[in-house]
């Protein structure tokens, strides 16, 4: 369940997209927030029933900087992380939330990091893009390649919908009645995050 992270975060930075448009090989910065209106969720499945774990986005309270290079068709980020402290997302209950956090072993991991490599244009499609974006959660990183759109009509916002196996971070669900209750290891995680720049 876990990258939910997340993962989100990412998107943020399509934002710079918008914002920037100068082509020279500086090293730039920008200063983004979250609003409230923003949301992620951790979206799976057992095989007796579905479960939903939100993050609080009010956890985003500080603004974010990231530093990028632009080119034609891409941003390219050295510094662009983001910290999700695992004991922000609600999965709707104390004790899935304990199962969530058993999961991702917060006692000693308590953060998914997330860590925005590059932003890439759509040719096709002025709202579509592609993010490349480091996870790591216990150590363990992985890098994927996810696809986000852009609504510019009422703010900028950026959603996308992005499957996750947690085996790939090593991660064993929990297993409940003996056995009989059992969570798929494939994920979703839903975003909608609505920027903007300090």
């Amino acid at each position: 369940m876990i990258r939910s992270i997340s993962i989100v975060v990412l998107f943020f930075l399509s934002l710079i997209f918008c914002a920037f448009t100068a082509s020279d090989d500086e090293v730039k910065e920008a200063t983004i927030n979250f609003s409230s209106d923003s949301y992620l969720k951790i979206k799976g499945k057992t095989n007796v029933n579905t479960f939903n774990c939100a993050f609080n986005i009010d956890a985003f309270s500080d603004a974010i900087k990231v530093n990028f290079k632009e080119y034609d068709s891409s941003i390219k980020f050295s510094k662009a992380m983001l910290r999700l402290s695992n004991i922000e997302f609600d999965c709707g209950g104390k004790a899935i939330n304990k199962d969530f956090n058993k999961l991702l072993n917060t006692e000693e991991h308590p953060q998914i990091v997330l860590n925005l490599k590059e932003i890439t244009k759509i040719e096709e499609d002025v709202n579509s893009m592609t993010a490349t974006v480091e996870i790591t959660i216990c150590k363990i990183s992985k890098t994927y390649k996810i696809p986000v759109s852009v609504d510019h009509e009422k703010g900028l916002y950026v959603s996308g919908l992005m499957p996750i196996n947690i085996n790939d971070f090593n991660l064993k669900a929990p297993k409940k009645m003996l056995g009989m209750i059992k969570v798929s290891p494939r994920i979703q995680i839903e975003f909608s995050l609505k920027i903007t720049e300090v």
